[in-house]
């Protein structure tokens, strides 16, 4: 332990912690290594104990709001501590998102071991934000850090939030931003959240340059909003730190991990997952079901019912967890699989010992460019084998000032018949379809695009949505399947490489992954562009940051399909 944990400890008499297990709660505050006080809650279990493990949640959201929580726990035998991070609600400090919560968390996991009321072995759970200050304390290894539960975690800055593949994740950023700048009550973040599904965001938002939404949408100047913008991916060190991606194969630790399939972040839990599975950790359990960002299971999505099984109880199966790894107690969870995926459509679980699941295999779909005799809207064909297609092309323009509306803004607000309506009449979105199935087919696990693409700017962006076609030519959703790439990203997220104009670029771009059942007669859609608006922000096409200038150019952007330029999309296929 280190001297400055030892003297903090001694510093902290005066709080009077050795008689907490007296009370029911209580709150304090608890400075961390730059004497920077955090304010805290603890919840004691009803059962006195000469020591009680302990589960600790930080988080932006109000520590008050997360009541019900330090009660559930705490009534199961822990003590539960919630916390308000740096520089909100109670805490005293300057919050910037992500900066020091490595250190916080670290400070405050080994200032609870050492209370008198503690048995020494601290847990840690929560979403989202929660989720991602978990990974930076663990990363940090305080030595009494024995497990962590993030659910629905974001994966790095580059990858989920506040890029995505160099991409600005617009919408999501000026929400989130708008919610949690200010110290605002339960019922405020309620209204603010609700705005999502019924706010007209691509009107909202349509204004440049991007910096200055915050003053449009919150009012004011966001200086967390600014630094994002002003430190674009590649330019500079901002990120290295809260890439935790880099770091995490350091953790070795259990880490159960949770996420649903229509998950905004879920991306980041196939990747954190890949990352410790890679570095040997072999106690890492993994549960994804048929949830949008949420810590709790649900049988409906939307207005669809996905029967009982997809509503188990993932808080037994926390406190379970807890109770192996806390308390000692053989309850058998680890002799359950260690993988538990959600199958839509049949709407059961697959059980495996890994992921991706050892019964699935690597599957390619080809694009082509044979017309669809019904439609005019559909441009080519997904076919299972390379056809050496001898027109080889498909081309679209590019206008920043009228940018194509993304298929997850229309989707949260359940209205997928105006998105169809609108993308398929608009001349900067290529389709392509296989043909009716024939038989079910069951993707479970990873989908990946590789394009062949060149452009008339020196930047732009490519995206693509993966999407499924009923028997009645009515789109659906099949997960959070969607993904885009910034041009001068293609290589590396650490260097911002410039295009030469009309130069045939290979660009990888994942789109996530999923579980999902296609029926026969149903068919897999793939629709690219250059844009997805309001979720992410316009590439403007001019090689200069995107966020900061309000100049823009169209582009001319070509898609090859041929058997040099054999442009594809990969996903794991269930052989069972």
């Amino acid at each position: 332990m280190s001297s400055f944990i030892i003297s903090i400890i001694l510093l902290l008499g005066a709080y009077g912690c050795t008689n907490f297990t007296q009370e029911q709660s209580k709150s304090i505050m608890i400075p961390v290594r730059d004497g920077t006080k955090l304010a805290t809650d603890l919840y004691f279990p009803d059962l006195k104990s000469n020591s009680y493990p302990a589960i600790l949640i930080r988080t932006p959201y109000n520590k008050i709001l997360l009541k019900e929580y330090g009660e559930f726990y705490s009534k199961r035998g822990y003590v539960t501590v919630i916390q308000d991070v740096r520089g909100k609600y109670g805490s005293e400090g300057n919050w910037m998102p992500y900066e020091v919560e490595g250190d916080d968390g670290y400070d405050i996991i080994e200032w609870l071991a050492n209370q008198g009321w503690s048995n020494g072995k601290i847990g840690m759970v929560g979403g989202s934000y929660s989720g991602s200050v978990q990974i930076a304390a663990a990363i940090e290894a305080p030595p009494h850090l024995v497990t962590i539960i993030p659910n629905i975690t974001p994966a790095t800055p580059f990858n989920n939030t506040p890029y995505e593949n160099g991409v600005f994740a617009l919408g999501w950023g000026i929400r989130w931003s708008n919610i949690v700048d200010k110290n605002i009550t339960g019922q405020e973040m309620n209204e603010k959240f609700a705005e999502v599904f019924h706010k007209n965001w691509y009107l909202e938002l349509n204004h440049l340059p991007v910096i200055d939404l915050d003053k449009k949408v919150a009012g004011k100047e966001i200086d967390f909003w600014r630094k994002w913008i002003n430190n674009e991916p590649g330019e500079n060190s901002y990120y290295d730190e809260q890439d935790y991606l880099l770091k995490i194969q350091q953790i070795d630790i259990p880490v159960f991990l949770q996420s649903g399939w229509f998950d905004v972040a879920n991306r980041g839990t196939k990747m954190i997952y890949k990352s410790l599975i890679e570095s040997g950790n072999n106690n890492i359990k993994l549960i994804i079901g048929p949830w949008v960002h949420s810590d709790r299971s649900s049988t409906k999505l939307g207005p669809l019912y996905l029967g009982e099984e997809a509503g188990i109880d993932l808080f037994n199966l926390y406190t379970k967890w807890f109770d192996y790894w806390l308390k000692g107690i053989d309850n058998g969870i680890l002799n359950e699989p260690m993988v538990q995926i959600f199958n839509i459509g049949p709407n059961k679980w697959i059980y495996a010992d890994e992921y991706p699941i050892n019964s699935s295999e690597e599957t390619k779909l080809y694009l082509t460019s044979h017309k669809d005799d019904k439609s005019d809207a559909i441009n080519g064909k997904l076919i299972y084998k390379n056809s050496g297609n001898p027109v080889g092309s498909s081309s679209f323009k590019y206008d920043p000032a009228d940018p194509t509306p993304s298929f997850s803004d229309l989707m949260k607000k359940n209205r997928l018949s105006v998105y169809q309506d609108i993308i398929e009449q608009r001349n900067d979105v290529i389709i392509f379809e296989t043909e009716p199935l024939q038989d079910s087919l069951t993707i479970a696990g990873s989908v990946t695009a590789v394009l062949f693409a060149s452009s008339s700017a020196l930047d732009t962006d490519f995206s693509v949505t993966m999407i499924g076609v009923d028997n009645e030519d009515n789109i659906f959703p099949i997960g959070q399947t969607f993904g885009i790439i910034r041009a001068k990203y293609r290589n590396s997220s650490g260097k911002g490489e410039l295009l030469e104009k009309n130069k045939i670029y290979k660009y990888t771009i994942d789109l996530s992954h999923t579980c999902y059942t296609l029926a026969p007669g149903e068919k897999i859609r793939l629709e690219i562009a250059s844009c997805s608006f309001p979720e992410f922000s316009r590439n403007l096409n001019t090689g200069y940051n995107n966020q900061t200038t309000s100049e823009f150019i169209i582009a001319e952007q070509r898609i090859y399909h041929n058997e040099e330029y054999s442009s594809h999309i990969i996903f794991e296929k269930n052989k069972k």
